[in-house]
Order: C-alpha cells, then sequence, then structure tokens
C-alpha cells in the first residue's frame, strides 16, 4: 500500500544565445583581476601560453552551465602553469541579485576573473574592444595572437580539453594538477522515448536490461564499471572483472540481465597518479516481465464516507507501472505540471506488476475538489505507455481552516513552512518586524498579505533574507475554506539570534557524488540527530530532513533540478553550510 502523497513544482526556463567576437586577432588588455593578479594578455602570450576567455555575467543561464566545465579543465590543463592560462571576463560586478563574488565563490573559480571594479582596463572595456554581443562567449587565443576559435559550448571538461588539443594541432597537452579526489558518480537514466523536462532525472530500468549514467569530475584519468548481483565488490573486483573506460562522461546499457533481481552497478575511478580514487555504486531492480505491445492500465475508483480506494489493473504487456493522487486543477493546469507528475510518480520508488488497490483515508484528502488518479506503465522493453486519468471528487461541508507555521531562524534570516489543513483550500502567509506588527496592526497586514498574489493550497517552505541578528519579527498565515470563509490568523512571533549564538560545526563533512544526480551521502564525524536542509541559490528551502544520527546520511535528490544548492547543517546552536551540484 502507498501512503498518500503531495505535490509541489516550480518550472525553470533557460535561454542559449549564440555569441562571438568579431576579431580574429588578440587586442592588448591590461587589468587588475579579482583575486589581485595583474593581467597583461600579450606578456601572457609572449611567454609561449594559449589564452582561453570565457565572457560571461554571473547570471547568464548558459554562463552557469559551462562554468563547472570550464573549472575541470583548468585543472585538466595545469592550473594556468601549463600550455593555457585561463581567465573569464564580466561587463559588470554586481546585477540585482548575483554579484561576481557569489559567482567565484558557487562555481569556485580557480582562474583570474575580470569585472568593472577591478583596476586597470576593467571588463566592460575589454568587452567593447572585443565586440562581446552576448554570453557566454569562449575564445582561444594562440601565442601568435591570433583566435583560434569563438562561440564554443562545450559539452564536457574532456570536450573542451580535446578541442583545445585540436585546434592548437597537439601544442596543447594534458597536466592535471589539484589535489581533488578522483570521484565517478552513478545514476540510471531516462527512457529517450519519454519526454522529459530538463533538469528532472528519471530511473529506468527494464525486465532485462539497466541504462546508466556515468560522469566523473578533473582528477579521474579514467574508470573501470561493472554490474552484479552482490553488494559487496571490492575496488580491486572492479578493476579485475569490470571494464575500462577511456572517457569520462558516457551512458551505457547493460543487457541481458535477470527479471525481477536485484543488481549493483559500480565504477571505479582511477586518478592521474593511477592511485584508485572512489568507488560508486548503485542498487537497481529489473522489472516484471512484460511483451513488445503497449503498457496500458485501467483505473476504478470508488469513494465510500471512510476511504478513497483506487484499484489499477495493468494489461500482458506492462512490466511495471506507477500510480497516485493528485489535484485535477494542478495536472490540467498544464502539459509541464503534467509531466512533472508523472516523473514524480516514475521515482516515487514503488514499482507494482500485478493488481493493486490504493487505498487513502477521506479525512486526508479536501472535499469538494476534483482530483485525479493517475497511472503510467511501461512495457518489457521499458517504453512507457500513455498516462491513465481517472478523476473523483470526495464530498464535505466546509470545516474551519487552518495554515500552522514552522519558524527556523537564523541571526540573519529565517525559514517558515506552513503547513494548511484538510479544509484550507488556500493559505498566504508573511513576514515582519515585530515594530511594523504593533504599528500596523493585524487585520491590516492580514488584509496585505491576502492580496500577495502567491497563493498556495499544499505546504510551502520560504526563507527570507539579509534580516537584522537580535530583532524581534512577526509570521502570520491565514487560509480560506471551500465557501471562501477565512479561519483564524496564525502568529508565531520570534526574535532572531544574535551573531554569536551560532557557532560553524567543527566537523568533518564528506558529501558524495558531488556533482550528484540520484542520491548523496553525507558522512561527518558528529553523532546524535541534526537537522539538514536545502536551498536552492534564490535562498528557497527544497528539501528538508531530520536525521537521527548525523555519522551517515542518506539523501534522494532526484526531484531537484539541475543546478547549484546549499545544504545546511544545524545540530542545537551550532551550523555547517556546504555547497551540491545536481547535474
Amino acid at each position: 500500500m502507498k501512503k498518500f502523497l503531495s505535490f509541489a513544482f516550480a518550472l525553470l526556463l533557460s535561454i542559449s544565445v549564440s555569441a562571438q567576437t568579431t576579431l580574429t586577432e588578440a587586442v592588448n588588455f591590461t587589468s587588475t583581476a579579482h583575486n589581485g593578479e595583474e593581467i597583461d594578455l600579450f606578456e601572457i602570450l609572449d611567454g609561449g601560453q594559449y589564452v582561453l576567455i570565457d565572457f560571461f555575467f554571473s547570471t547568464c543561464g548558459p554562463c552557469k552551465e559551462y562554468a563547472p566545465r570550464i573549472v575541470d579543465a583548468y585543472y585538466k590543463l595545469g592550473c594556468n602553469e601549463g600550455d593555457v592560462y585561463f581567465m573569464e571576463i564580466s561587463p559588470t560586478d554586481t546585477y540585482a541579485s548575483y554579484s561576481t563574488d557569489q559567482w567565484i565563490n558557487t562555481y569556485n573559480i580557480p582562474y583570474p576573473t575580470i569585472h568593472t571594479k577591478t583596476g586597470g582596463t576593467t571588463g566592460d572595456v575589454i568587452y567593447e574592444t572585443y565586440n562581446i554581443a552576448a554570453c557566454p562567449t569562449l575564445i582561444l587565443i594562440a601565442p601568435d595572437r591570433s583566435i583560434l576559435f569563438q562561440d564554443y559550448k562545450p559539452t564536457s571538461a574532456n570536450d573542451l580539453v580535446n578541442k583545445l588539443i585540436e585546434v592548437s594541432d597537439g601544442n596543447i597537452s594534458e597536466n592535471f594538477c589539484g589535489d581533488q579526489e578522483p570521484i565517478v558518480s552513478v545514476a540510471k537514466v531516462k527512457k529517450d522515448n519519454f519526454y522529459i523536462p530538463d533538469g528532472v532525472g528519471v530511473i529506468y530500468e527494464a525486465s532485462t536490461k539497466v541504462f546508466v549514467d556515468f560522469r566523473a569530475n578533473a582528477a579521474v584519468k579514467d574508470f573501470y564499471y561493472t554490474i552484479s548481483e552482490s553488494a559487496n565488490l571490492t575496488s580491486e573486483d572492479i578493476i579485475a572483472n569490470g571494464t575500462k573506460a577511456e572517457g569520462t562522461e558516457f551512458s551505457h546499457t547493460f543487457e541481458g540481465l535477470k527479471e525481477l533481481t536485484t543488481y549493483f552497478v559500480y565504477a571505479q575511478a582511477i586518478g592521474y597518479d593511477d592511485a584508485n580514487g572512489n568507488k560508486s555504486v548503485i542498487e537497481t531492480k529489473t522489472v516484471c516481465p512484460g511483451d513488445n505491445g503497449e503498457a496500458e492500465i485501467q483505473l476504478e475508483v470508488m469513494v465510500t464516507d471512510t476511504h478513497v480506494n483506487a484499484t489499477a489493473k495493468p494489461n500482458e504487456s506492462t512490466a511495471d507501472y506507477h500510480f497516485g493522487f493528485v489535484k485535477k486543477e494542478f495536472y490540467d493546469e498544464s502539459e509541464e505540471n503534467s509531466y512533472k507528475f508523472l516523473i514524480s510518480l516514475i521515482n516515487d520508488d514503488y514499482p507494482l506488476c500485478d493488481r493493486d488497490t490504493y487505498v487513502v483515508e477521506t479525512e486526508n484528502i479536501p472535499g469538494n475538489v476534483p482530483y485525479y488518479v493517475v497511472a503510467i506503465g511501461r512495457n518489457g522493453e521499458g517504453e512507457w505507455g500513455a498516462p491513465t486519468v481517472e478523476e473523483f471528487v470526495v464530498e464535505k461541508e466546509a470545516g474551519p481552516a487552518e495554515v500552522a507555521l514552522d519558524v527556523k531562524a537564523m541571526p540573519t534570516e529565517v525559514t517558515i513552512t506552513a503547513t494548511p489543513n484538510i479544509h484550507a483550500v488556500e493559505f498566504h502567509f508573511g513576514l515582519v518586524t515585530k515594530a511594523v506588527f504593533d504599528g500596523t496592526g493585524v487585520e491590516s497586514l492580514i488584509q496585505q498579505i491576502r492580496n500577495d498574489g502567491y497563493p498556495a493550497s499544499e505546504q510551502t517552505s520560504a526563507t527570507w533574507t539579509e534580516l537584522i541578528p537580535e530583532t524581534a519579527y512577526v509570521a502570520l498565515g491565514t487560509a480560506k475554506n471551500l465557501n471562501n470563509e477565512w479561519g483564524e490568523t496564525s502568529i508565531v512571533h520570534f526574535t532572531t539570534p544574535s551573531l554569536d549564538a551560532l557557532t560553524e560545526i567543527e566537523a568533518n563533512f564528506n558529501i558524495y557524488p558531488n556533482p550528484a544526480q540520484s542520491m548523496i551521502n553525507i558522512e561527518s564525524s558528529l553523532n546524535g540527530k541534526a537537522q539538514i536542509n536545502i536551498f536552492d541559490m534564490t535562498g528557497r528551502c527544497v528539501k528538508e530532513i531530520s536525521a537521527n544520527d548525523m555519522s551517515k546520511v542518506s539523501v534522494n535528490v532526484e526531484d531537484l533540478n539541475k543546478g547549484v544548492y546549499f545544504i545546511s547543517i544545524q545540530q542545537d546552536n551550532s551550523y555547517n553550510i556546504q555547497k551540491l551540484v545536481i547535474e
């Protein structure tokens, strides 16, 4: 039996712009980089190095996509002590919400950054000199000052390194530097015939196949991979019995496997010193046998006074399927929403083979609101069929609407989680200082919050930043029921701690794999309970985990979009924050 699930999603849009310089030969410039390094372009070229320049700005989506690949290429090519000198140039220092400092810290940029506030010839002047029309623009300058390529879009660090070697006629060679641990992440990947929005990963196993994606960091020279029914393979076993991958990023299909069998996929990283790096492993299970026909699931829904019973009946072609409940309004709102819900089903860790009944108590479903039962299945070849949708409504009398507020305060920020009761069909919440609360009054503030343009219906978290330490604040929430009757206002008074109240946890943390796709593991020297929160770049809390034992914690991140996140680990009055990249 599955448990009742609720879903809330945010959609991300990205725009890629083609750009290039009109120049074929470099123009000299001098400047002081962000790190204080004095830059003279022609002096570097005259020293015999090639120069790779990434023209970017800090809020550019494609720039963010390419930055980690360029950083990895920097390490593969000698950390500016090899054949290539890396730098980046921005026409500005700060946009509304994202400064160059944040950019450098987010992507751990190790090479010089020139922007408008650095000395000498600043980034905006260099942009104009090189006629840069849009970002990102990536150019390579040869020692003879000719521009060898422009507007190149690297698909990976290896792709960029190979391109540099190619256009230099082999005058550029690999020379790995740095102290990174060689890491290979392993993830099951999507089936190509099922539409997947960008940034959403889908587990895929067929009845006799497993599709796997391997991705390595800059410290990996090559790696070995294999699949086994054993959960205890050593690094030596993987190397002895596995397949060597000369590249570091690719997808592979393991075929000829047993049906309904648990397997373990392994990867063993090898560093440039030929020493073993990390061993990565994921667990997977092949699904039920099914033929190559179209997977179809018949749904029957029965609503009683106490329960909603949804029964799914798969046809003979169905190898496995998933089903669950979703609000009709959300599912029908857009094609993107419906696809995202289907993907959440596929990743729910409840694959089913045979007839099954999903039972939910009616008290856990909002009354008089149309809901769907949605099912989707795949055949023995792993091909997804069309979803089956069945509508139902639980008829209820409208009760008093309430929204509970949970407040987690730091010295300069607070995260508020709002949880509505079963009668709430819409709610709003906000934050004011105690001084504003006392001066304005509850009724006026609540009216403003109700008109804030951000209605919610499922549990929602929001984070406010740039708060004042040791200051009194008030969180307010208001909810209405099916009859448009507003319930009693929720009010929570709190005071932000002083800057001295929280101290950084003095403990060793290891978060791996990082970058990640499906699961992350957190190992630390801490003992006991702790609160783990994951924040996106806007400061929004996207995941909360209460850990009972911090020595080792595993977190599923398959539902997170690609991008950069921050993990906050808080234990009593201590905290630790680390960066996480989702690929």
